[in-house]
């Protein structure tokens, strides 16, 4: 299977991306990607470097991305490369008259903000090394995996979730629903029969789904047969 790349690609990761690539006798194909910038399969990479991270923060723009990886992919990763310090560079196209000092920490805690939101309210991996080629290795490698069949491996012992809302934790056992975002849904429908009721388009749209997800609970929730994560 061909690792597909944007053909709009040139950066140095790309570069590396290319060497390692073949190295680990990956194919790749150059073509034009409207939703991530590396695809193989049914697995997505959005690539940026720290700089770029921090702006797509500050204009918005990565949410709507990740929100489009998540309804055309089933697995998603984010990929960074470069340091926080470097992401600094971009004061420079904020254009205001807050002191030095009081920028780089709005924007250091923006840029971990923003980390952490993603890693608790997103199904999104993220992939951050300082070092462009060490993000590029990852990258390759789990390409070089991806179109592998694995069996998953499954925990002897059921994880334990205890909220004190059964309803909460009952949804919260569906993969890609956290605690947060059952409790969002049974605040937008009111109970878990009714979730159940509707489709997935219904839930998709709602902020931090995706179809997949949303497709995972549905399914879930109407089966009539065993259902296995």
């Amino acid at each position: 299977m061909e690792l597909i790349i944007d053909d709009r690609e040139r950066s140095n990761f790309y570069k590396c991306v290319v060497d390692r690539a073949a190295k680990f006798n990956v194919p790749i194909k150059n073509q034009r990607i409207e939703v991530g910038d590396y695809v193989i399969g049914k697995v997505c990479f959005e690539v940026k470097s720290s700089t770029d991270f921090l702006a797509s923060v500050i204009n918005k723009r990565i949410w709507t991305q990740l929100d489009n990886m998540d309804r055309c992919f089933e697995k998603n990763f984010l990929v960074i490369h470069g340091t926080v310090d470097e992401a600094m560079d971009y004061m420079d196209y904020v254009n205001d008259r807050t002191p030095r000092k009081a920028k780089i920490q709005i924007l250091t805690n923006k840029f971990h903000g923003a980390i952490g939101r993603i890693r608790l309210d997103y199904d999104v991996e993220i992939i951050w090394a300082p070092k462009c080629r060490d993000a590029a290795n990852q990258l390759v490698t789990l390409a070089k995996m991806a179109p592998v069949e694995r069996s998953v491996i499954t925990p002897s012992i059921p994880r334990r979730i205890a909220t004190g809302d059964l309803r909460v934790d009952m949804l919260s056992l569906v993969k890609g629903v956290s605690a947060k975002k059952a409790k969002q849904l049974l605040k937008e429908f009111g109970s878990i029969m009714e979730i159940g009721e509707h489709d997935i388009n219904s839930i998709s749209k709602m902020e931090g789904f995706g179809n997949v997800v949303a497709n995972r609970l549905i399914t879930a929730l109407n089966a009539e047969q065993e259902v296995k994560q």
